[in-house]
């Protein structure tokens, strides 16, 4: 695996981690649960779990529809 390739990853974990830190932090700040997260998004309350715990990947849809039942902008659950 080449330099850049690693550097990328650790990128990824990073972003990963930010995400999940940011879902985890909305969400008790609209002082809501996973599992009414989870039903507002049509989601997993078991996926919510691991979207916290930086355990999976979520994708673009995913993402934006989390950030809509958050009530903040794709952008705010991605910045450090």
């Amino acid at each position: 695996m080449n330099e850049r390739r690693i550097e990328l990853e650790g990128e990824i974990e990073r972003m990963k981690q930010r995400l999940s830190y940011n879902i985890k932090r909305y969400r008790k700040l609209s002082r809501v649960s996973q599992q009414a997260l989870a039903d507002m998004c049509g989601l997993h309350r078991t996926y919510i779990s691991d979207l916290e715990n930086a355990k999976c990947n979520p994708t673009l849809s995913v993402m934006m529809v989390l950030a809509d039942c958050l009530n903040v902008q794709l952008e705010d659950l991605l910045k450090e």
